[in-house]
């Protein structure tokens, strides 16, 4: 009886494990994935933004990714900057970073992230029953490879000004009641606005003859101030990687300014792509002078923003092109009026 009970016993036993569905295989990663983000999707006029793209590969694959620096309409890109990648069981991950600002109240569209790779394609299997005969497939078929792009969704932010709307100011009180006008106080004015008058009148003397005294000191020239910023650049420490990246920042800062000071043309407000066409405006600066500063500002946007190695070379050439282009467009000193 003990016997025929574990039969039975064994037999439901292997009836239910037969029955029991195995648990799903998880879904393989894709080769590459890429994504996008942003800190804040509704901001206010000063706000800095943290835009990210974070790329996850597969180790062994190539991607190339773009630099989406002038694609980013209506932001000013205040820094820029990359995290170590990093490598774990044949995958790579790497995050990119930009400091964003919007000065304008408006709806803007961050455009999607296209990345290119070139997946290999994986040779066909022998056809056993195909003719011996037949010649082999060429040696390199595994190597070639079909181009493949993946790209992130386009991400919306909307900038709101910092002042109250109509209707919402809460510092607006209700009118005071009527309140009876008291006696005349005229004379009492007129006494007071006959001494002010006096006291004015004795004050202006005095600053009239400290005035014919005075030096009238002259405004700082803008290529003064360049020479001065370009200076204090030369002591940059250019064994640190990241101090070189912010003198590189310096020198387009300093163009930029020098420009806007000089010429009138709002630089420090304009990307590189926007100055670039507006070059011809400056009549008074000769073909080579702009070559020199377009050449200058783009060699600081590779070193900024993609993360361009730069070499003892590059720095010097970053500094002279800056230097000479003051100096081949200093205006002449107007004579002071003291002279």
């Amino acid at each position: 009886m003990n016997r025929r009970l574990a039969y039975l016993l064994l037999a439901w036993g292997a009836a239910c494990a037969q029955g029991v569905d195995p648990a799903p295989a998880a879904e393989p990663l894709p080769p590459v994935k890429v994504t996008a983000a942003i800190d804040k999707a509704v901001a206010t006029t000063g706000d800095i933004l943290t835009y990210s793209i974070e790329l996850d590969r597969d180790a062994q694959l190539t991607v190339t990714l773009p630099e989406p620096g002038a694609d980013i309409a209506g932001f000013r890109i205040l820094d820029a900057g990359s995290e170590p990648s990093v490598t774990k069981r044949g995958r790579t991950l790497e995050r990119h970073w930009y400091k964003l600002r919007a000065d304008l109240v408006g709806s803007y569209i961050l455009p999607p992230v296209v990345a290119h790779y070139r997946a290999p394609i994986q040779p066909a299997a022998p056809d056993v029953a195909a003719d011996t005969n037949k010649a082999p497939p060429p040696p390199d078929a595994a190597a070639q490879a079909s181009e493949t792009s993946v790209s992130t969704s386009a991400i919306f932010v909307e900038v709101k000004s910092v002042l109250p709307q109509d209707g919402e100011a809460k510092d607006i009180r209700d009118l005071k009641p009527l309140q009876p006008m008291p006696a005349p106080r005229w004379p009492y004015w007129l006494a007071s606005g006959i001494g002010l008058t006096l006291m004015l009148v004795v004050a202006s003397v005095i600053w009239m003859r400290k005035r014919r005294k005075a030096l009238v000191v002259p405004p700082v020239p803008p290529h003064e101030v360049a020479y001065a910023a370009l200076s204090v650049l030369r002591h940059t420490d250019f064994t640190d990687p990241e101090a070189v990246r912010r003198y590189f920042f310096g020198i387009s800062d300093v163009l930029r300014s020098y420009v806007e000071a000089r010429f009138g043309l709002n630089a420090t407000d304009l990307t590189t792509e926007e100055i670039l066409p507006r070059l011809g405006e400056l009549q008074t600066v000769a073909g080579p002078e702009r070559v020199k500063l377009k050449e200058t500002l783009m060699a600081a946007d590779q070193v900024k923003f993609a993360d361009h190695p730069a070499g003892t070379t590059d720095i010097e050439q970053a500094y002279e092109r800056a230097l000479s282009f003051v100096e081949a467009t200093t205006a002449a000193t107007p004579p002071s009026p003291n002279a």
